[in-house]
């Protein structure tokens, strides 16, 4: 995995599609619902990064958990803006 979304995407539609097949065993639905909770929890994450850009381009400031935007575009309005 490279940690893009994409990535995260990628990995989920083959989950699907693995449990699409009427032959599927369990070990592969148990897989499935791991990989499931991995990727929630991920997005999660990424959400929450998305939020602190966000305020990042509000007030100027960043918590210290989350590194400092270098080529963040805010989006404001369905626009995007310029580098904050």
């Amino acid at each position: 995995m490279k940690n893009k979304m994409s990535d995260v995407r990628d990995h989920l539609v083959s989950m699907l599609e693995q449990l699409g097949d009427p032959d599927v065993k369990p070990e592969v639905i148990e897989r499935a619902k791991a990989t499931a909770l991995v990727a929630g929890t991920y997005i999660s994450a990424v959400k929450t990064e998305l939020d602190a850009y966000r305020l990042h381009d509000e007030i100027g400031k960043i918590p210290g958990s989350v590194e400092a935007p270098t080529t963040f575009r805010a989006i404001e309005g369905g626009k995007r803006q310029g580098a904050a």
